[in-house]
């Protein structure tokens, strides 16, 4: 899918009463290219400082940065003064923007804005107060930059350490507009529980994930790190500590839990329990199949991802072989390192680290195939509690789609609140 070129474009700032113009049909003109129809709708001012040719530009490059229009959402009608403003999501195949249109008395459009849809805290955090205190640590001779998020009243309150998935991720696990960790942090105070997150080293050091490198050096290294930071600064007067992990860190969740036996608690939010090489051929079968369309280059992925899965399933490779040779572009190293791993057998083994396992099942990338895999292996285990969650994303966010996929992604919305409620209620009874 491809991602939405950040940018912010005003056409002119704005100078009616009964609509004219609706911002569905203004949407639908450009969607059909009709610029100069749109044109028309201008006031003198408009005309004069925007061109046909410039509308123009400005659809196309929406289009070439976020796909194909879909349609209109959330449309609001305001009367402000001698204007009638009209605010609506306009949403392509793999984004959404934000159109803002202003209307004269006159009923002639004399003011449009474009932009970005930008992160929302949740309604759940409302004026919420918070205590912040930066901190870094050292991981391997890497400075890590974090932030302790710590709620109004701290008194030996528990705190919960976030291990991101896979990627450059920053502290808040931006993805889109949406900042999965950052909900969570603020969710999580709003219940008198203090959070740490932290940039990930790959984040302030893209150079880390060049070359070979492993699950530890990726994940496990610097969480262990942020652990023995905490832990060993009493000045913080810090509680019971749990770490969760989302995706590649849920993943890895189990080694770290065998690494940290002195933690109170780990979270597994969204983990595979399939191998890594069958659920990243799954993703890409579904990833291009998503939209019932299949292109010739679409296929060629297929095929080369599912031939480099089959490497990896064969031992068809070395830990000298190069990212740009296997699958998901991780190198030799990486795949070497977590060959024997299996995850829920990581867990069986495990019998006094409290676990929580949380699935979303709308999500597409770890599925309930996967939730499923953990019921059998651990569900029985009295160290264990799982939950899974209708209707939310791989980012424990709501989605009405009925065939999940990326543009779920680019909506701005919220971790769901009884996820945020569940973890501090599972983290409080520890």
């Amino acid at each position: 899918m491809k991602s939405l070129l950040a940018f912010t474009f005003l056409l002119i700032s704005f100078s009616s009463v009964a609509q004219k113009h609706s911002i569905e049909d203004v949407a639908v003109l450009f969607s059909k290219h009709k610029y100069a129809k749109v044109y028309k709708c201008f006031d003198d001012n408009m005309k004069d400082n925007i061109s046909v040719e410039q509308l123009q530009e400005l659809w196309e490059r929406m289009e070439s940065g976020a796909g194909k229009y879909v349609g209109v959402e959330d449309v609001v009608i305001e009367q402000l003064d001698e204007n009638l403003r009209q605010t609506a999501v306009i949403k392509f195949e793999s984004a959404a923007v934000k159109l803002i249109m202003s209307e004269s008395e006159d009923k002639e459009i004399n003011g449009l804005f474009v932009s970005q849809l930008g992160y929302e805290a949740p309604p759940y955090a409302k004026d919420l107060v918070t205590g912040k205190k930066r901190i870094n640590f050292l991981s391997h001779s890497y400075n890590i930059s974090g932030e302790l998020m710590l709620p109004i009243t701290c008194n030996n309150c528990p705190v919960v350490i976030l291990v991101h998935g896979s990627g450059p991720n920053d502290k808040d696990e931006t993805i889109g507009p949406n900042k999965v960790f950052k909900d969570l942090a603020l969710g999580l105070a709003a219940n008198g529980i203090a959070t740490f997150r932290y940039n990930k080293r790959s984040n302030l050091y893209p150079e880390t994930i060049k070359g070979q490198f492993d699950i530890y050096d990726e994940t496990i290294n610097d969480a262990i790190s942020a652990y023995h930071t905490l832990s060993s600064d009493t000045s913080l007067r810090l509680g019971k500590t749990v770490m969760l992990g989302h995706s590649l860190g849920a993943y890895s969740m189990p080694l770290i839990a065998d690494s940290l036996k002195e933690i109170d608690g780990a979270i597994l939010f969204s983990s595979n329990a399939r191998r890594l090489e069958d659920l990243i051929e799954y993703q890409m079968h579904y990833l291009t199949n998503w939209d019932d369309i299949l292109t010739k280059e679409e296929v060629e992925i297929v095929e080369l991802n599912t031939a480099r899965a089959e490497d990896i399933r064969t031992n068809n490779y070395t830990d000298t072989t190069s990212a740009e040779n296997l699958l998901a572009y991780w190198p030799g190293t990486f795949w070497k390192g977590i060959d024997t791993y299996n995850p829920v057998e990581q867990v069986k083994s495990n019998t006094t680290t409290p676990f929580f396992i949380m699935q979303g099942e709308k999500d597409y990338q770890i599925t309930m195939v996967d939730f499923e895999l953990w019921t059998e292996g651990v569900g029985k285990q009295n160290n264990v509690r799982l939950k899974s969650y209708p209707n939310l994303t791989h980012l424990f966010t709501p989605t009405e789609s009925d065939k999940p996929g990326p543009n779920d992604y680019f909506l701005p919305t919220n971790v769901d609140e009884e996820v945020v409620k569940d973890i501090a209620e599972w983290v409080k009874k520890l």
